[in-house]
């Protein structure tokens, strides 16, 4: 185990920082870059995307958790390939999540790719967390709509939950930005560090792009010295 790993016991003032990283298996030189870090991570999978075998081989080298991430239907824009959603009866959800865990063995998690309305809709989120439940995984809510009934329909049924405090590296934030893809970076990871302070955790959810990757390989490795402590999103579970 890499020697940044550290308990969430004993935790410092700062509190607690767990990164997800979403999207993996496309980006083939994103998978090369990851490949020479030593701090904690979640890296969120793709179960179909062409490089997700070498993304589940690197989390599980490194000691990361690795996540299915789950493509679910958006409310708007093109969904992913195999996405879940409200057109899909109970049988065809469950076969289709219990295929995606199957293509990503060793998961401990499940996170939605996309899902604005599949993640809003009840009965879709029962029929996934069945699966989720029964697999002893945890599911976290990328909270891609502020609709999402995820985090209720958990507690119903006894899943382990968590949910996404920031976006790293949301498209919106950094078109407003009058400093673009940088200043919106600092500013999405200064909210975290705050609201670790503030709540003694918080999760971060960014993508494998190139701006994102080089912003967190500098933090990850400096993070230690401003307060915040590191830690898998797995040891953050209730």
């Amino acid at each position: 185990m890499p020697p940044d790993f550290e308990s969430v016991n004993g935790g410092a003032g700062g509190g607690v920082v767990a990164v997800v990283l979403d999207d993996l298996g496309y980006d083939e030189r994103a998978l090369e870059t990851l490949s020479g870090w030593e701090g904690p991570l979640a890296l969120a999978v793709i179960p179909s995307a062409p490089y997700a075998g070498r993304a589940d081989a690197l989390a599980k080298s490194k000691g990361w958790d690795l996540l299915v991430h789950l493509p679910m239907e958006p409310e708007a824009g093109r969904s992913e390939a195999e996405s879940i959603g409200g057109r899909d009866d109970d049988a065809a959800i469950r076969a289709r999540v219990l295929a995606a865990v199957e293509r990503t063995p060793g998961a401990v998690g499940i996170n939605n790719h996309q899902g604005s309305k599949a993640t809003a809709d009840a009965r879709v989120v029962r029929a996934v967390l069945g699966v989720v439940k029964e697999r002893g995984l945890f599911f976290l809510d990328s909270r891609t709509t502020s609709a999402s009934v995820a985090g209720a329909e958990a507690s119903a049924l006894g899943v382990p939950f968590l949910a996404r405090d920031v976006f790293l590296d949301d498209a919106a934030a950094e078109t407003a930005a009058k400093g673009g893809a940088p200043e919106a970076l600092d500013a999405a990871w200064a909210r975290a560090l705050a609201l670790a302070r503030k709540k003694g955790d918080a999760i971060v959810i960014g993508h494998p792009r190139r701006e994102t990757l080089e912003f967190l390989e500098k933090k990850l490795a400096s993070e230690k010295t401003a307060g915040a402590r590191l830690v898998r999103v797995s040891e953050l579970v209730p």
